[in-house]
């Protein structure tokens, strides 16, 4: 299906060239009718119809934001007609490459752009942040009435009442008057980087204001997508994530506005970074919600009645379970061990050591943020191991956090799926989870692991479960594998055990 008759119709009288050929402009999250068109005389253009009154608006001030200054931060405009439904062609930018994932010096390139604006004197008539204050101010409004942020399972009643105070104060506080030119709606789908420029897109927000606001509604989504933690691009930022949060658990429990059917998703995405944000910036308790638990179960009892694919079970357990490991700066609790000390993360993951030889390639399957890589590395000094440590997630968001954070094994870290994943090498040691398929296919994710990723006369290792409700070596052989070893570890202060159990190739 191509572009509507009046976009075709319109374009052609306004730029004196038929589109001969178009793609649909994917990503975002608003219904307005969004095309790159290829004319008839060699020119690439982009295409946005507003289809209604509220997208007619927000077109409206696009327009007359990007209009107001000449910059190569913004596309070039080549044409614009008003009317009941507003017609806006643009520079196309559909061969530039448009993030995530995030390589070395994006996030730097784009904090130059940003200071280049915020240094731009903005333009007369723009509005002002202050008409925002609402929005930014409304853990107020959530107090009272807590039930639709409650419904989120972000954080439960008790943790709400006891925090909602230091919130209150902390939104009080945020700072909205300012004489810098901000776009306001910094995130990836608004911004690429076309050879040497960064440009940015959608400019309706666009306001007068202090650049740390500008600076802190960007940060969550860059978060959520393998980027660094807010204060690791700049810290003291408390006032802000308080107030950019509320507006989150605000508005994420709404309806969807017309013209936008999946906002609201990406908002309450956007809650799960930035209250736990304000929670370190102020000293709170972090949120104790329960909403990847509760989604993960849906989805297994989903994918078990066959409501949904395998894939849309990959998916919804990827949304749900790494947002939960972004949200947090705790590198255990990245790698899957939310509330345990380094004692309790040593002994639940060191064990495997035991299958090791003297000279080791290491293979984490799941390998998260990559905090397992270097523990066995380091373990492996300490007993005089000589480990080579390389990773692989089905994750490239969480895979893109362990690149950032392991910047030296960067090229050792792999996104994939074991079963289907094309290894660049074999591997002496082999770690995997036997609960990272489901149940029908877990023989075959270890037979293939074991042909395929396990270098000859190497292992094959589970990760370990506490002996008294994870019994590896049952689980093999519930799907008839027979465990060459089992290992076992007593914690060093309680004395509870875990087991795990492993398999060699032959």
């Amino acid at each position: 299906m191509g572009p509507p008759d009046e976009l075709v119709e319109r374009v052609a009288s306004l730029l004196g060239s038929r589109p001969k050929a178009w793609v649909k402009a994917s990503g975002g999250y608003s219904a307005a009718e969004r095309w790159s068109l290829d004319l008839d005389d060699g020119r690439r253009v982009f295409a946005k119809l507003a289809p209604t009154d509220d997208l007619a608006w927000r077109l409206r001030d696009e327009y007359r934001n990007m209009s107001a200054f000449d910059a190569d931060l913004r596309c070039e405009i080549f044409a614009w007609q008003d009317g009941p439904r507003p017609l806006l062609v643009l520079e196309d930018l559909r061969d530039a490459h448009w993030p995530p994932p995030w390589e070395p010096g994006d996030v730097d390139r784009v904090l130059g752009a940003l200071e280049r604006l915020w240094s731009t004197p903005p333009p007369a008539g723009l509005q002002d942040t202050a008409r925002f204050e609402g929005m930014f101010k409304a853990w107020t409004a959530v107090a009272q009435d807590p039930e639709p942020f409650l419904s989120l399972r972000i954080a439960s009643r008790d943790w709400l009442e006891a925090c909602l105070p230091t919130l209150i104060d902390a939104e009080r506080s945020i700072v909205l008057a300012g004489d810098e030119f901000l776009h306001l709606d910094v995130r990836s789908d608004n911004l690429c980087f076309d050879e040497e420029r960064v440009v940015l897109v959608d400019w309706n927000w666009a306001s007068r204001g202090p650049r740390d606001l500008d600076l802190a509604c960007w940060l969550p989504a860059l978060r959520l997508e393998g980027g660094p933690l807010p204060e690791e691009v700049k810290g003291g930022l408390g006032a802000y994530a308080a107030g950019i949060s509320a507006y989150f658990a605000q508005y994420a429990p709404m309806p969807a506005p017309d013209g936008a059917p999946t906002v609201r998703k990406f908002q309450e995405r956007q809650l799960r970074i930035s209250l736990p944000w304000a929670c370190r910036e102020l000293g709170l308790p972090k949120p104790d919600g329960t909403y990847a638990r509760d989604e993960i179960a849906a989805l297994d009892a989903d994918v078990d009645a066959g409501r949904i694919t395998e894939q849309q079970w990959h998916d919804g357990v990827e949304e749900a379970l790494i947002d939960m490991y972004l949200a947090t700066g705790d590198p255990r609790a990245q790698s899957g061990k939310l509330d345990d000390d380094e004692t309790d993360w040593r002994w639940a993951r060191e064990l495997i050591l035991d299958v090791f030889p003297p000279r080791a390639t290491f293979l984490d399957v799941g390998c998260a943020n990559g905090y397992l890589m270097e523990s066995i590395e380091r373990w492996g000094r300490e007993r005089g191991i000589a480990v080579e440590p390389y990773g692989v997630d089905i994750s490239w968001r969480i895979a893109a956090l362990a690149r950032h954070r392991l910047p030296q094994w960067r090229d050792r870290i792999f996104v994939g799926n074991a079963i289907e994943w094309l290894p660049p090498m074999r591997f002496d040691v082999v770690q995997i989870g036997i609960d990272e398929v489901r149940p029908p296919r877990r023989r075959e994710l270890v037979d293939r692991v074991l042909r395929d990723l396990v270098a000859p006369a190497g292992k094959l290792v589970f990760r370990a479960g506490r002996a008294r409700d994870w019994n590896v070596a049952e689980l093999l052989r519930a799907i008839g594998v027979e465990p060459d070893g089992v290992i076992e570890v007593a914690h060093p202060d309680t004395g509870e055990r875990r087991i795990t159990a492993w398999l060699a190739r032959r």
